[in-house]
């Protein structure tokens, strides 16, 4: 199934790779809080050891002062009471001098002995950390071979070994429920009722010679079976224990011919020869009906059979971190991708198609990854920066809409106009202070007062121009005002 990005584009995705996101950071997660007990625990050791060190340093030194204190003290006769009892407090106080030592020293041996005991427990976190990511999803760019292999002629185990491109290798054991092909020992003619092939033998009483002598090989067992990049392995034996003597088939890749192996009674296996091509689609058939049977168990893993990481094992490596900041690396760029086409800045978001009109929406909000980190120390918690770097369209902002003028007033301009007048203030958008609050070197000179107009000049009629329109009052020089007119 493809899935959608948040945005509705097309991704390349054919899994829900939220879902592996989650359960990959939670794998990170117990490791890393794994590897910081198991630090803890050699720290506090170490500590241990710097304070018993001084501590026995102390007891050997108070131990020195005994006899020291006693120097020269009257003892009389060596065999007199005093001399014997000088003597025994003497060896009295070193006897408790060293065995406080040995005691500090025991205690110090129990405690790395425990820390030891500790972290071989912490250790195997790696492997189950890793393991229930395994079971339930395939890394990215994750390669994978399939074998069986009989045991104790009775049944199959089967296993899916995986390796990746940052260097972890690790096998999966599958599970063959009851009345699987595979449940028991297989002969070859529960799969072809007849299969002959020719196989070259030496033949010949006087000349010897090499000739095609046909085999069936429908009455061997299978005893081990194998199929990946490299091609497939097919072992066929006669006992149905998977003894005795028989085939090794190989299939190589595509185009070049299958080869035989015969193998004697002591498991001593022959000079390999090519299959004749007229038998190739015999065997080929045969292992692309076992392949089938082996594949479609890839999905059924129940547990984890071994790890490496760079050819070493998880379990005991000297820095699993590494398998953390490796998988992190793997994941961030899809991450990032899904991210930046989510349509919120707090979710990352897949939606994938369903019947119809319909869309499902898979998402996983920031703040669930940060709250599965806060058990993590900064160091640790800041190897998941990438990974959490928002993306998406901008949330809506969530303050109020300014609030509209007084009525009958004009809404003034939100960005205030700078006034020439150095000492005057701009004027504020809203919410003018009073006049009071207004320092007055700020308001410049008061105006003067206006002059009322004496009662002839309101009395005498405008002035009439010439050709009959009303014009401008001749100069008056008592009319000019200094101050604003009123009203205006």
């Amino acid at each position: 199934m493809s899935y959608l990005y948040g945005d509705s584009t097309p991704s390349k995705l054919e899994v829900n790779f939220i879902e592996f996101l989650r359960d990959a950071v939670e794998c990170c997660v117990q490791v890393l809080l794994a590897d910081q007990r198991i630090a803890e625990g050699e720290a506090h050791t170490r500590a241990l050891e710097t304070a018993t060190a001084a501590e026995i340093d102390r007891l050997q030194k108070m131990g020195a002062l005994v006899p020291k204190a006693l120097e020269g003290a009257p003892v009389g006769d060596p065999a007199s009471a005093t001399a014997r009892c000088l003597a025994e407090i003497v060896r009295s106080a070193a006897a408790l001098v060293r065995s406080a030592s040995e005691q500090e020293s025991a205690n110090l041996q129990a405690a790395i002995t425990r820390r030891d005991a500790e972290a071989a427990v912490e250790r195997v976190v790696f492997t189950k950390a890793l393991e229930t990511l395994l079971i339930k999803h395939d890394l990215p760019e994750m390669t994978s071979d399939t074998s069986i292999a009989l045991v104790g002629g009775a049944r199959y185990a089967c296993r899916l070994r995986v390796s990746t491109a940052f260097g972890l290798d690790a096998a999966l054991e599958l599970e063959v429920p009851a009345g699987h092909l595979l449940e028991r020992a297989v002969r070859v003619d529960r799969l072809a009722e007849r299969l002959e092939v020719q196989v070259p033998e030496m033949a010949g009483w006087l000349h010897k010679e090499i000739k095609l002598r046909p085999q069936h090989l429908e009455k061997h067992h299978l005893s081990a079976f194998s199929s990946g990049r490299a091609g497939s392995t097919l072992h066929l034996r006669l006992a149905p224990d998977g003894t005795g003597a028989g085939y090794d088939v190989t299939f190589p890749d595509e185009g070049a011919p299958i080869r035989l192996v015969r193998v004697d009674e002591q498991q001593k296996r022959e000079e390999s020869f090519d299959l004749q091509e007229v038998d190739a689609p015999k065997l080929s058939a045969l292992r692309d009906k076992l392949a089938a049977a082996v594949s479609e168990r890839g999905r059924h893993r129940t547990k984890i059979v071994e790890a490496k990481l760079d050819g070493e094992p998880l379990q005991s490596h000297a820095k699993p971190t590494l398998l953390v900041e490796r998988l992190i690396a793997v994941l961030v760029p899809e991450t990032q991708e899904i991210a930046a086409r989510s349509q919120s800045r707090s979710e990352l978001v897949l939606r994938r198609s369903l019947a119809g009109d319909r869309r499902e929406e898979i998402f996983l909000s920031r703040q669930d990854l940060k709250l599965k980190l806060e058990p993590l120390n900064d160091r640790n918690r800041a190897l998941f920066d990438a990974l959490l770097v928002e993306g998406g369209a901008p949330a809506p902002s969530r303050e109020p809409p300014p609030a509209p003028p007084p009525r009958g007033e004009t809404a003034r301009p939100s960005t205030p106009v700078a006034s020439t007048s150095p000492s005057r203030l701009p004027t504020p958008l809203y919410g003018l202070p009073p006049l009071s609050a207004i320092p007055k070197a700020t308001l410049g000179p008061e105006p003067r007062p206006l002059e009322r107009p004496s009662a002839t000049a309101l009395d005498r009629p405008p002035p009439v121009a010439a050709t009959g329109e009303i014009g401008a009052a001749p100069e008056d020089k008592g009319s000019e005002r200094s101050g604003p007119v009123a009203g205006s």
